[in-house]
Parts: structure tokens; sequence; C-alpha cells
């Protein structure tokens, strides 16, 4: 049973490690789906439940590992190049940061270097790596160019990308003469790329189209599967390895199974996924190499029997799967609303008040009215309304309201009152601030409105901000 599970986690893992955007062409503009969505199908909850189940037999195999006599010579064997680690990884992250210049991009391949000067600087910290004492500068140059990527694409982008700093920390801390620090390099990049895989994969379930999209172009990845159920299984994968890497979990296995997986990839992706991972080959050989180190002890091993740690690896699996759920959810949902707001303020004409004159401001201030309806009184600011000048050329600080009732504009108001009358229920009521030629008034990227819900059966009045 052991052998059949690990096989079928190599065996789906095949496009578990290709990045998604590499590939597809993503827009964050497109609905993301939220948790409940995402869980909705019976697929879901089996390979939920599979995932918990498997984590207890993974623990059981690496006990039976640890008690092999083959397996404790081959950690022997292997601890002899545990020296060498951080030689490794700048050969490897050298080969990166080349292959990065030369393809006019940076950190991974759908980033584009920030300009000439920007790349130049990718290609000199290859000649840092070049001597151990430099390498810390290295480290130091690759978090400015992570701090870069997240201030040209955010950081819901790059958070996919978060190894990249790991091992920007990781020769850092190696290169420290303090014991203690110097310990910190490995525990870092295990966090790093376990973090990494976990979150990408959420990007399956999240973004399912995208991952989609590249199947239909590669359809024999499936191996004959129906292809949601494909990509709902890879995400599965991906996670469950990220989390095995944060744990620490099968250790010097999972970090060669890994790379293998990754290889394999190659063959269907070519060069775009060797820029891609190669970086990622680094750290693995790192843990290939060194195993969990022996400084700081790994999480599975606060549990001593075999019982407790299968409890502890299945229940931090499902607390680590709903933190990184719903963080994905509440991030990818914040940034598809930006890209609305900025395609409805690129579809609709506005007015942005230069910033040296006053900026305007309204607010309503809704009395109900005895006789019936609602008296509307719009409090402006820094704005004159001039009805006589409708139609006509801008003019900042001038001009008229729009009003909107339940998101549909009801009335243009040439005045600071206006009377307004609601059906029973609750309704939403919008002004905004509008110039001569009916343009929206902005200020810093903001529309100038004022928003309130009004009850007309309780007669209420609550403002929205």
């Amino acid at each position: 049973m052991r052998h059949l599970i690990i096989l079928k986690e190599i065996l789906f893992a095949q496009n578990a490690e290709a990045h998604v955007k590499w590939f597809s062409n993503f827009d964050f503009s497109q609905a993301p789906l939220n948790m409940a969505e995402m869980s909705a199908s019976g697929t879901f909850w089996f390979l939920f439940c599979l995932s918990l189940i498997s984590l207890p037999m993974i623990v059981y195999l690496d006990r039976s590992l640890e008690k092999s006599l083959a397996y404790i010579k081959i950690n022997s064997f292997l601890d002899r190049y545990a020296e060498n680690a951080q030689l490794i990884m700048r050969v490897i992250v050298g080969a990166v940061l080349l292959m990065s210049w030369q393809g006019n991009s940076i950190i991974a391949p759908e980033i584009a270097v920030f300009g000439d000067l920007w790349g130049w600087a990718q290609f000199a910290l290859v000649f840092l790596l070049l001597f151990k004492e430099t390498t810390w500068i290295v480290g130091i140059g690759m978090l400015i160019f992570y701090g870069m990527g997240v201030t040209y694409h955010g950081i819901f982008h790059m958070l996919d990308y978060i190894i990249y700093p790991a091992v920007a920390l990781y020769f850092i801390f190696s290169s420290s003469k303090n014991e203690k620090v110097k310990n910190l390099d490995l525990p870092v990049l295990y966090s790093g790329l376990g973090f990494s895989l976990c979150w990408v994969a959420f990007e399956k379930l999240i973004y399912p189209y995208w991952g989609l999209s590249v199947l239909e172009k590669a359809p024999q990845l499936t191996m004959g599967l129906d292809h949601q159920f494909f990509l709902t299984a890879t995400a599965f994968v991906e996670f469950t390895l990220g989390y095995l890497l944060i744990i620490c979990l099968l250790q010097r296995p999972l970090a060669i199974v890994i790379t293998l997986v990754f290889f394999t990839t190659t063959v269907f992706f070519g060069k775009t996924e060797v820029i891609g991972h190669t970086i990622l080959h680094g750290a693995l050989l790192i843990f290939i190499v060194k195993g969990p180190g022996h400084y700081y002890q790994a999480p599975i091993r606060f549990h001593r029997s075999p019982w407790m740690r299968s409890i502890f690896a299945s229940f931090n699996f499902a607390i680590l799967f709903l933190f990184f759920g719903y963080s994905y959810e509440k991030l990818a949902g914040e940034i598809h609303r930006q890209k609305i707001s900025k395609a409805e303020i690129m579809d609709h004409p506005h007015y942005e008040v230069p910033s040296a004159l006053p900026v305007p401001s309204v607010k309503i201030e809704a009395t109900k009215d005895e006789v019936g309806g609602w008296n509307i009184h719009l409090i402006t600011e820094n704005f004159t309304f001039s009805p006589d000048k409708a139609g006509q050329s801008d003019l900042a600080g001038t001009g008229h309201a729009h009003l909107y009732v339940d998101g549909k504009k009801v009335a243009r108001v040439y005045g600071p009152w206006v009377h307004l009358n609601l059906s029973k229920g609750t309704h939403q009521v919008k002004v905004s601030l509008n110039t001569n030629k009916h343009k929206d008034y902005y200020s810093n990227g903001a529309a100038i409105a004022d928003q309130v819900q009004l009850d007309e059966d309780r007669g209420s009045s609550v403002h929205q901000h």
C-alpha cells in the first residue's frame, strides 16, 4: 500500500511542478474561485481525505527507513558532502542568474528585467559568486531584486517565488561566522521551498481555468484522465510535497523524488521550465547532501512515537491547508477587485483633480420626509454647482452630481438638495461629483463620492464607507 501511494504521488506530480503562469495567458482580472466554490465537488473532498490518510503511511515509511541499515549507510555517505552545500548552491544560482540575464528576465521567466542596468547588475552578481567571501553580498542583491519585483508586480504575484528570498537568506546565513546564525540556513531553505510549493498549489484550485488551458495544449500530461480531476489532483500532490518539506518528513528521499519529477517535466515544457526550476533544483540538492540538518529539530520529530507523529502530520496538514487556502482566496479577491476597479476607470471617463488645486468633497445627509420619501442634502466643499455650464468645458471645482440607487443612475443633481422616493426595503444611495462634461471627479485614483444605506421601512440611514 505504501508503494502504491508513493507511486501515485510520483505519477500525478508530473504537471504539479509546472508553474501555470509560465505557460498560460493568466489574467488577474478573471474572477477567482472562493473556498466554498473550490471545495464544492466530491473530487475535492476525496483528494483531501486521501491526502490525510496517506500522511500516517508516509510517517511509518519514514520510520522504517530510519531503521534500515542501507538507508543509514546512504545517509553517512551523503553526509561527507555536506560541507560542499554552499558551493553547490553558488554554482546553481550562478547558472540561474546567467540564464535569466540571457533571457531578459529576473527571478522568474514571466518577470521581465526592470531595465538594462538591472540586467547587468544581475550579471555582476555571478562574478561575486566565484568567491565564498562575497556570497553574502549576492544574498543582499537577490533580496533587492525580489523587493523590486514586489514593487512592480505586487506581493500576491511574488509570493509564488518566495524560494528566491529564501535562497538569498541561505547565502547570508551560511556566510555568517556566528554558529547560531549560520545554522539558520537550512531551516529557511526548507521553509521557503515548502511554502512556494504549497502556495502555488492553490493557483490550480483558485484559478483552474489557467491550468486547464495548459492541459488543453498538452493533453498527454493527463495520461487519459479527466482534465479537471487531474488538475485538482496535482494541486493536492504539490501541496502535500511542500508540506512534507516544511515538517521535514522523508527528508532526503523526498528531495530526490521531487528533483526527479522536475527533470521529467522538462521533456514537456522545455527551456522555460529549466530557467524557472533550476533554483529549486539547487535547494533540493542541498537537502540531499545535508538532510534535515543537526542544529534545529525537524518539526515532525517533536513527537517520538509513530502514532503521535501521524496525528501531528494529519492535523497540521488540515490547519495549513485552511491557512493557505483562505490567505490565497483573500489576496486573489483583493487583486481581482483592484483590476476590475482600474478597468472601470479606464472604461468610464473621469477627471483627476490637479494636485495643485483644492480637492472637492461631498457628503450625503439624508432625512426622512414626513409626507413621503427622503430629502437628500449634498454637503460639498471646494465645489460649485454650475447647471448653466452643463455640457461645456470642464473647469476644476465646478459641475453637478449623479445620483444612483442600488447601482443604477436615476438622476443628475444640479444643486445641494434633491427629493428621492424609494420603494419598501433597504436601498444603497450613492452620489458622485461630476464635471460639466459629466466625467467623474477623481483624486489620487479614487472617485469623489459618498454612499448611504436607506431603510424605507424604518426611516433610518447608515453611511457606507
